[in-house]
């Protein structure tokens, strides 16, 4: 990434005002001044690190980067997709931005998520704002004081722009949000599809740029399935490491909230947040002693040399799973091989194979709900036979409440209680398997199949309270999040390419208990490594966004350099023609080539040695790969995915921009050279589409 440090330097020797990005035009090339004026700080695919250096930058504001994510919302969750991923849109959004713009103008030091706009599952409480649970009973209830993790997030700096919509009480999995008060949620990647339940409102949201990130929670899976669905990175912590104090339960055994991020970077960086023991919640006692200062501490791009993974091959047979997910998870395979992990393959735990799956029972769920709406005096239908008798509940999900009302203590309850048995049998089971193997950590495919359609019944819902039918080790559905579940060990999803339509996939990594540093750092290891995570195209900038400006396609129409005092003289590399395209799904194409040079024989570059291969390819660059914008350190960034050289394969190169009154864009790369005599060269573009 750029230096933010160096950045007015870099501006003054290139000639590019580097913070005054928001003030760019963001639609068309030739807008008029008073319409560039107007154009917003680019939230798409925003990153936590590069929004704070845009505040210490003075490049933008809080209320200008939540108004550009209000904006978003407006455009595409209601309106144009119909993504339909949120319940309630805070009214105080802007206000709350306001607030920290005063704090930061007044010299308060910045939190870790100052002005980062966040999306919270609506299962959690906001002080405020509707809390539904996803029932349509519960539309009108405002709880009166935030969770304790909310709570945390506003003290870091946080503002809640949204409640995200979710499947009834938490009960979704692989087939959609299931709720008579949201609806269906609808895939960013390909909108009939489903985002996965029953944190699929957070996931789509997220993946859309509604917010940089957000909380979902996780019983089953309910934050890794719609992280995977939603190429995104999604943790399920270990039971105890974040309190679960004001989110309506589903199964206290395993309930957890979790953070999702487009990245691991910022997903640590949330984690880091919400982390840490509440007096209300007494599983949260357990995490004494296992947190460390710092999870984002474990982002180190060499994280996985060495480290011994077992291959959790037991779980994912082609009973199970679509045989295009076992294909693509032997590349994953050979992808964390290469980055340095020694595979233990396959990786066993005999008992896995007799132990019956632990269900969640519609007893606990009972007493746990009880419980919360004893904790919320005012709370309409006040009790789980009330809400049954309601008769308001979705109907694929009444049945399943009915069950509860009439479910008795759950002391006594037999199959709760020979679950518990099951769940310690697994943890005992995975510890002995773990230590035999000398396993560091276990990975597995996040899901069994890939998105389901939009309306489609025929897969399991893997956070119903109920057992399902005949749930055994050989009728596991889709779901492949019950292992750390039924563990209540952490496990994560982490993007692993794209299926079928465009759908994204997720790698799983299991840990033991408290050990999340550790699994996060293979999973940021593993994404840098391969760094499938792209936009959906479904959602492109806005007009009024300055990422907007980019996105087309460009033609060469000068190559110049500039040196240290200024002035420009035509490059050594022109003439030169050559095509850029800016992707609105962040995807990147450069051809540039020199005109006059000599053709390229036949058959040559397959036979090139590589001092040959350099002079073949002198004056002529092509790649692809992804581009990212950096408006705070007024670059934009390239990573190349594929290139003719391949020592170049992977790098990132950054391109400082500037637009002229004809909307002509100009990438100069960094200054090179002497002190004193640095030259630059830039690459001037014309928008031909």
């Amino acid at each position: 990434m750029c230096s933010v440090s160096l950045i007015r330097p870099l501006a003054l020797l290139l000639g590019l005002a580097a913070a005054s990005a928001a003030a760019q035009s963001a639609s068309q090339p030739a807008m008029p001044a008073a319409a560039a004026a107007a154009a917003r700080f680019p939230v798409e695919e925003l990153s936590i690190a590069s929004l704070l250096a845009a505040y210490r930058a003075g490049t933008t504001t809080a209320v200008e980067v939540v108004q550009a994510s209000l904006d978003r919302i407006e455009a595409y969750d209601k309106r144009g997709p119909l993504q339909n991923s949120l319940i309630t849109v805070n009214p105080a959004a802007l206000q709350e931005a306001a607030a920290l713009d005063a704090q930061r103008k007044a010299g308060a030091p910045l939190g870790a998520l100052h002005g980062v706009p966040v999306v919270v599952k609506d299962n959690i409480d906001v002080a405020g704002l509707p809390m539904t649970s996803g029932f349509q009973g519960w539309k009108h209830y405002r709880p009166p004081v935030d969770a304790p993790l909310v709570a945390k997030l506003r003290a870091a700096g946080a503002v809640i722009i949204a409640k995200a919509s979710l499947s009834e009480f938490a009960r979704g999995g692989g087939d959609n949000i299931n709720s008579v008060l949201s609806g269906f949620a609808r895939n960013p990647y390909h909108t009939a599809y489903a985002t996965g339940g029953s944190s699929g409102g957070t996931g789509a949201s997220v993946a859309a740029s509604f917010a940089v990130v957000g909380i979902g929670t996780d019983t089953g899976g309910s934050v890794r399935m719609p992280s995977a669905h939603n190429a995104l990175a999604g943790l399920r912590p270990t039971v105890g490491l974040v309190s679960r104090t004001g989110i309506v339960p589903l199964d206290s055994v395993r309930d957890t909230a979790g953070p999702m991020a487009r990245s691991v970077a910022d997903m640590a960086i949330l984690l880091d947040v919400i982390a840490g023991p509440d007096p209300q919640d007494a599983a949260t006692a357990r995490s004494a002693g296992h947190i460390p200062p710092r999870y984002s501490a474990a982002l180190k791009p060499d994280a996985l040399k060495g480290a011994r993974l077992g291959v959790l091959r037991q779980v994912f047979s082609l009973k199970v799973a679509d045989p295009r997910v076992i294909a693509r998870f032997e590349q994953t395979l050979a992808e964390l091989k290469a980055a340095g992990a020694i595979l233990v393959d396959p990786f066993t735990v005999p008992e896995l194979d007799q132990i019956p799956r632990p269900p969640q029972t519609p007893a606990q769920f009972k007493a746990d709900l009880t419980q919360w709406i004893a904790q919320h005096p005012g709370v309409p239908y006040p009790s789980v036979q009330a809400i049954a008798d309601s008769k308001l509940v979705h109907p694929l999900h009444q049945a399943g409440m009915d069950l509860a009302a009439a479910a008795g203590p759950v002391e006594t309850d037999a199959d709760t209680l020979a679950g518990a048995r099951g769940e310690q049998a697994y943890r005992d089971g995975f510890t002995r398997a773990m230590k035999a193997a000398k396993v560091d950590a276990v990975v597995f495919p996040t899901w069994a199949q890939l998105p389901a359609l939009n309306g489609d019944r025929n897969t399991q819902l893997v956070d119903e309270p109920q057992p399902p039918p005949n749930a055994g080790p050989t009728a596991l559905g889709s779901s492949l999040t019950f292992v750390g579940s039924a563990l209540q060990w952490p496990a994560l999803s982490v993007p692993s390419g794209y299926l079928g339509d465009g759908l994204p996939i997720g790698l799983q990594i299991l840990g033991r208990a408290w050990d999340e540093a550790r699994i996060i750092g293979y999973a940021h290891a593993y994404e840098q490594a391969t760094r499938y995570r792209h936009p959906p195209a479904s959602v492109p900038p806005l007009a009024s966004s300055f990422a907007s400006r980019f996105v087309g396609t460009w033609k060469l129409v000068e190559i110049l350099e500039r040196d240290a005092s200024g002035a420009t003289r035509a490059s050594p590399r022109g003439p030169s023609t050559g095509q850029l395209v800016y992707g609105a799904d962040g995807r990147l194409s450069v051809q540039i080539m020199k005109l006059g040079r000599p053709s390229v024989a036949s058959g040559a570059l397959a036979s090139a040695s590589a001092s040959e291969l350099q002079g073949v390819v002198d004056g002529f660059s092509s790649y692809f790969g992804t581009w990212e914008l950096l408006p705070a350190e007024g670059c934009v960034v390239h990573v190349q995915d594929g290139q003719l050289l391949p020592n170049s394969i992977g790098s990132r190169a950054k391109r400082y921009y500037g637009f002229d009154a004809d909307g002509r864009l100009s990438l100069a790369t960094p200054p090179r050279g002497e002190p004193g005599r640095e030259t630059a060269q830039v690459f001037v573009w014309e928008r031909i589409s």
